[in-house]
């Protein structure tokens, strides 16, 4: 053997002549491989006027003198180059970029970089919880000819997946996967107290605003329960903790969006001195149901003075009512487009001006239902400006002889009233109907008798009976 395995170092052979040579060359080549730091790595030929002692990597292609050398380490000593070829894990400490690169048995790559690496810091002191830290004003990742992701990845749903943004040292915004698998948004003032702002559904995508006052999507069905000697401040769910009014049940069935789910509002029995008024539809376009008594609406009054039992005025509105009875002003007023169904058991008493009433446009339907009269009114069935109330095939019930003063049945300017298969009880005074200024009563052929009533019906300003 005439050189050390690693560095090649050569030895001073046994009665060997000028043995200066071989041991200066040792020394030589030591000075070129103790303590790597070279200037460039990027050069592909010598530099022109190298200073004595100074180091290179042989970048690519290379050329000149360097010719057929790439990767090894050039160093210039006593006017001429030599050349030491690297062994896997050999370091150098590159001056012109103030890094540390290691051979990794193909390429010169940076020092920190192993496979695996217990820690890395750049330009920062990584720890063993941080055991990547970057301190730079920006921090890149870019594609490599196509596209980019950048993952974090959980053990278990319940763990965190997140990004954290601090001041000082101290948290102030979150996203992420944190302690589920929904995608959430949260803000701190202090690093202590959260607010969660933003949560994403992991199963539908829909978005909630945990902080922010609006409308709750459902996931169920939804009742909720009023009772006369309820309360406004109750939750309203159950029928332990039901509201008082009519009203705030709508008010609260309005606010939510059901999203296909059905919304009910239940009434327990007992008088109901407000009523209720159905402003605008319900988000998702669905139908709002008022229920009462089904069996014996009576049970369930909502008697009002001075205001509308009913009323609903908003395009697309949908309300089904059942198992009420029902006195007001108006008992029941459709409006705008609005739609409403009187399903089941239902019953009026007295009202100043109507029972039922549709008008610009809204529209009423009684289809096989049962509705009781013991009140009076100007008007049963009440239909203008393009209103149409759809009365058939059930039962009306009237005790009390009750008066309707201005016709049971009234039509007016393009309202309709369609009529047919109702099987009447009882009697009432006042004319059976009147159809005026283009109105329309249409009770299928039955006759001028058809509805209740003593006193004829009247045809006036091009208003139609048939």
């Amino acid at each position: 053997m005439f050189e050390t395995p690693n560095l090649k170092l050569p030895y001073i052979a046994p009665a060997q002549a000028q043995k200066h040579v071989t041991h200066n060359e040792a020394i030589r080549a030591l000075d070129a491989l103790l303590h790597i730091a070279v200037e460039d790595r990027d050069l592909s030929e010598p530099p022109a006027e190298p200073t004595e002692g100074a180091r290179y990597i042989v970048g690519d292609d290379a050329a000149g003198e360097w010719s057929g050398h790439e990767n090894a380490l050039a160093a210039f000593q006593d006017g001429a180059w030599a050349f030491y070829y690297p062994q896997k894990g050999w370091t150098a400490w590159i001056i012109d970029e103030e890094l540390l690169v290691v051979w990794n048995g193909a390429a010169w790559v940076p020092a920190a970089v192993s496979d695996p690496a217990p820690q890395l810091g750049i330009n920062a002191t990584a720890d063993t919880v941080n055991r990547f830290t970057v301190a730079s004003p920006a921090s890149l990742f870019t594609h490599e000819s196509g596209g980019h992701q950048l993952k974090i990845n959980k053990a278990e749903s319940s763990d965190f997946g997140t990004v954290l943004f601090q001041t000082g040292w101290s948290g102030r915004a979150e996203m992420g996967l944190a302690g589920d698998d929904d995608f959430h948004f949260k803000v701190s003032p202090d690093g202590d107290v959260w607010h969660e702002a933003i949560v994403v559904d992991r199963n539908t995508g829909r978005v909630r605003l945990p902080a922010t006052p609006g409308r709750e999507i459902l996931a169920a069905d939804r009742t909720y329960y009023v009772d006369p000697s309820g309360d406004d401040s109750n939750h309203g769910l159950s029928p332990e903790a039901p509201f008082r009014t009519l009203q705030k049940a709508i008010d609260s069935a309005l606010n939510v969006d059901a999203v296909g789910h059905s919304v009910t509002i239940k009434l327990a029995d007992g008088v109901y001195t407000s009523g209720g008024w159905v402003n605008r539809p319900m988000f998702d376009g669905s139908q709002l149901n008022i229920i009462g008594n089904p069996d014996n609406p009576g049970n369930v009054e909502i008697s009002v003075t001075g205001a509308n039992a009913f009323l609903v005025d908003a395009a697309g509105a949908k309300v089904r009512i059942e198992g009420v009875k029902i006195s007001g002003d108006v008992g029941i007023w459709a409006r705008y487009g609005a739609v409403v169904f009187l399903t089941g058991k239902n019953a009026f008493g007295a009202c100043p001006f109507r029972h039922i009433g549709a008008d610009n446009g809204a529209f009423v339907e009684m289809l096989g239902g049962q509705i009781s009269i013991d009140g009076a009114a100007p008007h049963h069935l009440y239909a203008d400006a393009g209103g149409h109330i759809f009365y058939a095939l059930g039962s009306v019930e009237i005790s009390g002889t009750p008066t309707f003063s201005f016709g049971f049945a009234y039509a007016q300017t393009t309202g309709l009233i369609t009529s047919y298969g109702i099987n009447w009880s009882g009697s009432a005074s006042g004319p059976r109907y009147q159809a005026t200024l283009n109105g329309v009563i249409n009770v299928n052929g039955a006759g001028a008798t058809y509805f209740p009533g003593d006193g004829a019906g009247t045809v006036a300003n091009g208003g139609q009976y048939a």
